[in-house]
This record gives C-alpha cells, structure tokens and sequence, in this order.
C-alpha cells in the first residue's frame, strides 16, 4: 500500500467498558474487593449511549470481560444499537505485567465473555491502560493466534502510567503483517508528539485544543481514534480513599465532558474501528451488525508522523 491520500481514513470512536474502581489503578488490583463496590456502569453506558444515539454515531465498545459476565443485558444494548464490540482484558491487567501465558488466558476468556453475548468473535482488542509496550512484542503474537483483526494498545507518547515512545504514531502492520496495530491518536506540533485522543485529554483540554487538534490530523489525511471510559460521564460516583494523582486523572473535567462530547459529534463524523479496518485494506465498510430493533516490523498504509 501507499501513501493514504488526504482525508481518505475515518474517524473511530471507542469506549474502554469497565467499572469506576476497575479503572482506578488503587482498587484495580483488588479484584476480592470489587464485589462490595457499588457497580455503576450500567447507568452511565446508558447515559453514553443516548448521546452517541442523538448523533447517529457507532462506536467501538472495547468490554472488559469481567462486565460482560456480570452485565450481559448491558452488552446486548450495545450490540443491538449497532455497535462493534471489542474486548479489553478481563480483569483490567497491564499487559506488561503479564507472563505470556497469562495474557492468553486474559485475551481468551474475555473473548469467550463477548461471545456468549453475540455468539461472534470479537475483531478488535485494547489493552487496559495501554499497557502494549516494546517490552511486550509477543502480546501481537498472541492477538494474532486467537485470530483477532486489530489492536489498538499502544500509546506512541510517556504520560504517567503508560507510553511506547518512538512507536509508530498511525496504523501498521504487527505480527508477520497478520495484525493492524491501530495507535490512539496523537498530534504532531512543535517537533514532539503530544496526546490528545480522549479519556483525561478530552476532560482536561479546552474544546476549541481538541477540536485544532482534530482538524489538524484530518489535514493531514489521519484518522482520528478517540477514546472514552463511561464513569467519566458518572458525576454521582464517589470514593473517597482516592490518592492524589487518582482525584486528577479520574474525576478532573467531568462535568464538562458531556457538553464536549455534544460539540465534538456535531463538527466531526465518527465510526466503529471496524469501519477503519476495512478502509486501510480497501473493503467496503461493514453493515452495522444490528440485532432486530430492539518495536515490531512495520508494514503501513500510511506515511509515519
């Protein structure tokens, strides 16, 4: 393949589907706790949903094993709006804290979780916190046997949890070319790159960044891969034994990010990453699979930021 031609690559938007405490790196590895927290994912995936409705836009629901066995009624109102379901892990592990072994068994029980949801194999996956790093080159391998399509794990910049510096920005080949690996979204300016593609970025920047930000990339014929949790949208939801850097990156912003989402799916137009997938390599996009209503070698289709 060539070099894209300008504007040629949709937009995705994603959702990491995962409960509030899941999320918090203080109680994520507490998986004997999380029982006795109040799961709140429910409502807030259904305040999610109603907008992405208003809009008319598909999304990439990236679903945490653990909240497909727990709330499959849930999953099956996503998937009957049309959505792509993905899988993220199934107890919301670093991958690069994982053996090999045990990220198989992660990446196999959330896509049996998915399954039993829909009955079909989920195409995409995304690692909890973007946890796909050059320590990790066999996590390809292992998306790969289980005949996934995509990943969409890593984070081509350092923030304070997670990064893969010097990884390709835009999307690429992984896994003997068997694999795309589809970066999230980040901007060049300035001589660095710097991140911009949802979650705290979203929350924390003025709409009028996000918004250059975007406009820049599709001037430059990139996709734009947004992502979103849906306790960012939960403004009810409390913990109070939260540690310093937690209260910033999981609660900052909150109350305006509705009011952006609204903004943000009024000036751009935005799809699942099946949609992506199927454009890199030249397919016709998917019919939205509705139920009845109710560093590795690169080989790219674009050229590298």
């Amino acid at each position: 393949m060539g070099v894209a031609p300008r504007n040629a690559f949709p937009n995705a938007f994603t959702v990491d589907l995962e409960e509030w405490f899941q999320g918090l790196t203080s109680t994520n590895r507490q998986v004997e706790r999380w029982e006795a927290f109040e799961s709140r994912v429910v409502p807030a995936t259904h305040l999610l949903l109603g907008i992405l409705r208003q809009y008319g836009v598909r999304a990439t629901f990236f679903t945490l094993g653990h909240v497909a066995d727990r709330q499959p009624a849930l999953i099956d109102a996503i998937y009957a709006e049309g959505h792509e379901l993905g899988i993220h892990g199934y107890y919301h592990r670093f991958v690069y804290r994982l053996t090999p072994a045990e990220f198989d068994g992660e990446v196999g029980r959330s896509i049996e979780a998915v399954m039993r949801v829909n009955g079909e194999i989920p195409q995409g996956h995304r690692a909890p916190y973007f946890s796909v790093n050059a320590t990790t080159p066999w996590a390809f391998e292992v998306l790969a046997r289980h005949g996934l399509r995509y990943d969409s794990s890593v984070f081509p910049t350092r923030n304070m949890l997670y990064g893969f510096p010097g990884a390709p920005r835009l999307p690429y080949r992984v896994a003997e070319n068997t694999l795309w690996e589809l970066p999230a979204s980040t901007v060049r300016w300035a001589g660095k790159t710097w991140p911009m593609s949802g979650g705290f970025y979203v929350r924390a920047l003025p709409y009028a960044i996000t918004r250059w930000a975007l406009r820049r990339l599709q001037q430059a014929g990139e996709p734009a891969i947004l992502y979103i949790h849906p306790w960012e949208l939960d403004l009810g939801q409390r913990y109070n034994q939260v540690t310093p850097r937690e209260r910033i990156t999981h609660y900052h912003g909150r109350h305006g990010l509705a009011a952006k989402l609204h903004r943000l799916f009024t000036d751009f137009r935005f799809g699942p990453m099946r949609d992506l997938v199927a454009n890199l390599e030249g397919e016709q996009p998917p019919a939205p699979a509705n139920k009845p209503v109710g560093m590795p070698t690169v080989d790219t289709g674009m050229a590298h930021g």
